[in-house]
């Protein structure tokens, strides 16, 4: 019987130089997950340019006028502001009005900044959806003392839960100012 591997035929140096393949491979395998490059598994974008949005803005409305209908039974107006920005890696949180919005910020060249937030309002028995699409106006800031703009459209959607007839719909452009 024949007890000697055949492994230990091949030479050392054969065995180093069929490691860097392997590694490779494995390397190219996991791209995005975490082990090495960022990919699309990245944790946050990357952003480089136009990325200090941080700061308190001043909302102004296109149209001030009242929205009208079931938003003035439901005491709904348009938001006071202001708006405040947070950024951490790319992961942007804001505050209007007491409520929350998050999304991901990616600079330059886009510059789009779109919040969606949907909500159970238990106690009134309503559900809110607040949209914010906008884009931060070029040049987009360098640094938190650099003038900062953001355009785009205000959308908030409340219905009642118990009365069909009862809803609000706001859709309006707006500026807000750093």
């Amino acid at each position: 019987m024949h007890t000697e591997s055949p492994r230990s035929t091949r030479s050392p140096k054969a065995v180093t130089f069929l490691r860097v393949p392997v590694l490779l491979a494995a390397g190219m395998m996991t791209m995005g997950s975490g082990m090495g490059n960022p990919g699309c598994g990245s944790s946050y974008p990357d952003c480089e340019e136009g990325c200090a949005i941080e700061g308190t803005y001043t909302l102004q409305f296109a149209d001030t006028s009242p929205p009208g209908g079931g938003c003035e039974r439901l005491g709904v107006g348009l938001p006071k502001g202001p708006l405040v920005l947070n950024v951490s890696d790319g992961y942007v949180t804001g505050e209007l009005d007491g409520i929350t919005l998050s999304t991901y910020y990616y600079g330059e060249p886009s510059r789009k900044l779109d919040f969606s937030v949907s909500q159970l309002l238990t106690d009134q028995k309503l559900d809110r959806t607040i949209r914010i699409t906008s884009t931060v106006a070029a040049p987009s800031p360098r640094s938190s003392t650099d003038r900062s703009v953001i355009e785009g459209e205000y959308e908030l959607r409340l219905a009642s839960s118990e009365n069909i007839d009862l809803q609000c719909f706001i859709q309006r452009n707006f500026t807000a100012t750093r």
